[in-house]
């Protein structure tokens, strides 16, 4: 970075949106060339070409915002962790779909004959936001009911330019993202799953990094007092102290009678309560036929005072070893769509 003060361009540009209403003014889109800034009002019903031009930076300095109203002693980069990495629209408890069982440790459990599953997914979001992950992860077979999981988790925004007094930038993209190593472990007992996992998450702001080691538990119960209920719970980055915001995450969801045996249509809820950060409900419907599955479900998030409603769906087919999937969350404020791709492999 240029010379200059010290703070760096997300704490910088976090001082000046803080002085002003977040709900009223987004900010304006940094430029290397000097030229005017696009202002944007969110709450103006102009074309949503306009919102186009919002910068990734302005993300980047909303995320500073709240996350210092978390904690200011946190690992950085817990914001980037809210949107549902891997899950492809299903309730993350419940989440079976990629391998290694990031939101539930128990989901990491083999099927039975199956002795390794490895899996990648990707997701990605509209320019406006500028927000990557990926998630890798491979589960294999200990003993007969002891399944054992590894995965790494990379969130990052990219082209984030610090500037001074005026919309030109200065030096060198900013850093901003936080990763994640997981290990754990995860068994079976007659129609429930349990599952622990250790991870590390480290996050990086301009030139600070920091990290934080968790522990976090889960259960899946797939006939609840011998009915079709299935119930889960679990923890996300569960750490003493205040190094990290951890999340309690429930769900729950019952099959409906249909006559057609090739079909399977569940539906339920999930909930997920973030320590000092806020929290989501998501009313979901899941349907699977032969190789076809598909799902399909209203979010309701709500942090900081405000109340985001968002639609997801997801669809995915199986072919021999592999599992494909693709998934659309909608954006909030008039923001574009989110996209998740999901690519699995099962070895017998």
């Amino acid at each position: 970075m240029a010379a200059g003060p010290s703070k760096s361009g997300v704490a910088r540009w976090s001082a000046r949106f803080q002085a002003q209403d977040p709900s009223q003014h987004f900010g304006a889109k940094c430029s290397r060339n000097g030229r005017a800034p696009e202002d944007v009002r969110l709450t103006e019903t102009g074309p949503l070409s306009n919102v186009k031009y919002m910068s990734r930076f302005i993300f980047a300095a909303a995320a500073s915002i709240a996350f210092s109203r978390a904690a200011a002693a946190q690992v950085p980069g817990r914001d980037l962790l809210e949107f549902p990495l891997g899950t492809l629209a299903e309730a993350p408890a419940l989440s079976r779909q990629m391998a290694a069982g990031l939101w539930n440790p128990a989901a990491s459990v083999l099927a039975r004959g199956a002795q390794m599953r490895l899996g990648l997914a990707a997701l990605t979001t509209p320019y406006e936001v500028g927000v990557n992950g990926k998630l890798l992860g491979g589960v294999f077979r200990v003993k007969d009911r002891i399944t054992g999981a590894v995965s790494f988790t990379r969130v990052d925004v990219g082209d984030i330019f610090a500037t001074e007094n005026d919309p030109q930038s200065l030096g060198d993209a900013i850093r901003y993202g936080t990763s994640i190593l997981s290990l754990g472990a995860s068994t079976t007992r007659g129609a429930s799953s349990y599952g622990i996992a250790a991870r590390y998450r480290w996050g990086t702001t301009d030139t600070v990094t920091s990290g934080a080691l968790s522990v976090d538990f889960g259960f899946i119960v797939d006939r609840l007092l011998s009915t079709p209920v299935r119930l889960a719970a679990s923890t996300f980055l569960l750490t003493p102290g205040n190094s990290e915001s951890s999340t309690l995450l429930f769900a729950a969801d019952v099959p409906f009678p249909i006559r057609d045996s090739t079909w399977t249509v569940r539906g339920g809820m999930s909930l997920e309560a973030t320590e000092g950060r806020g929290n989501e409900a998501y009313l979901f419907t899941t349907a699977h036929f032969r190789q076809f599955d598909a799902r399909v479900g209203l979010a309701q998030s709500q942090a900081f005072g405000n109340i985001n409603r968002r639609v997801r769906f997801g669809a995915g087919f199986a072919i021999g070893r592999y599992s494909v999937a693709i998934s659309r969350e909608d954006g909030a404020v008039g923001l574009g769509a989110q996209y998740q791709f999901l690519l699995t492999s099962v070895f017998r």
